[in-house]
């Protein structure tokens, strides 16, 4: 039999009704009994609500020497950590990365390049990229390329972009302990400009940066305000020379329990695993459909 609680949010998330952030942390403080219980409604609202399973690829167009500080980052230039640089790929390299990852069964392809913002120029190579892949595929066409200035948006919906993905990494309460040198009101902007020229939003964060389970929600909640297509999750994968190379990483118990609370307060949404899910979950990624996540 289900914790009252999981059974009278999950008929208010099935009926329609949004969870509000207090809910969500009333079930965030579940012990770890009803953890299953919770996993099992999170998989109920993820097939009421249609969701299909999906492979989203990527590439790392750009690597390196970025001028952020996020201490988990090992493409900062403010840490040494031994991680690859190159600017970003040439035309054809990008092209072919794309035609590749359809040729394997992706349904979506990501640009991805570190650093706040692109320039003129690299904005440019994007866009014909995108435009050369919309004509030869049937891939939605995806890009992580920072800030968004209104002109850049235009660009490259004009090219063909489909979706944009910025992530907020962590709660607001919880971003200057991870982040100093740009705010998370530039980081929400990006995304509202995103979808004012009508492109589909993917964001998300990275759980086990030593927030609180109070900030897992928080962040859920932001995501579920700004009315986000996709939700991207990542586990800390502490790498050495960041600020969190000691960090331990998050449990399965912990990480499976955060996928189904993402769920119950984003019953729309996507969800996806991102990085870390092999280090941090080993033998139960099965779990992660029960939990909730319909794409990898």
């Amino acid at each position: 039999m289900l914790h009252p609680l999981i059974t009278r949010f999950s008929r208010l998330v099935l009926d329609g009704t949004p969870l509000t952030e207090e809910q969500g942390r009333l079930l965030a403080d579940l012990s770890e009994e009803h953890t299953t219980e919770l996993l099992f409604a999170a998989k109920a609202i993820t097939k009421a609500h249609g969701h299909t399973p999906f492979t989203c690829s990527i590439t790392n167009a750009k690597s390196g020497t970025c001028s952020q500080d996020c201490k988990f980052c090992a493409q900062s230039g403010h840490y040494d950590t031994g991680s690859p640089t190159h600017p970003l790929l040439p035309l054809e390299e990008l092209i072919e990365r794309g035609l590749g990852m359809h040729k394997a069964g992706a349904s979506c392809y990501s640009l991805v390049t570190s650093g706040l913002m692109l320039s003129n120029d690299e904005i440019d190579r994007i866009c014909a990229c995108v435009q050369e892949l919309k004509s030869r595929t049937t891939l939605g066409l995806s890009a992580s390329l920072g800030l968004l200035t209104e002109d850049y948006v235009l660009r490259l919906v004009h090219a063909g972009l489909t979706r944009y993905h910025h992530n907020l990494e962590t709660a607001r309460s919880h971003f200057p302990s991870i982040c100093t040198t740009h705010s998370y009101d530039e980081d929400i902007a990006t995304i509202r400009l995103a979808k004012k020229h009508g492109l589909q939003l993917c964001s998300g964060g990275i759980l086990g940066l030593g927030e609180s389970w109070a900030q897992r929600i928080e962040l859920a909640a932001t995501l579920a305000e700004l009315q986000v297509d996709t939700v991207p999750l990542n586990f800390l994968s502490p790498i050495a020379g960041t600020p969190l190379q000691d960090s331990p990483l998050m449990s399965p118990h912990d990480a499976l329990k955060s996928v189904a609370l993402f769920r119950f307060l984003l019953p729309k949404a996507s969800i996806t695993i991102a990085g870390g899910r092999e280090k941090v979950l080993g033998d139960y990624q099965s779990w992660l459909p029960l939990a909730g996540a319909n794409g990898i």
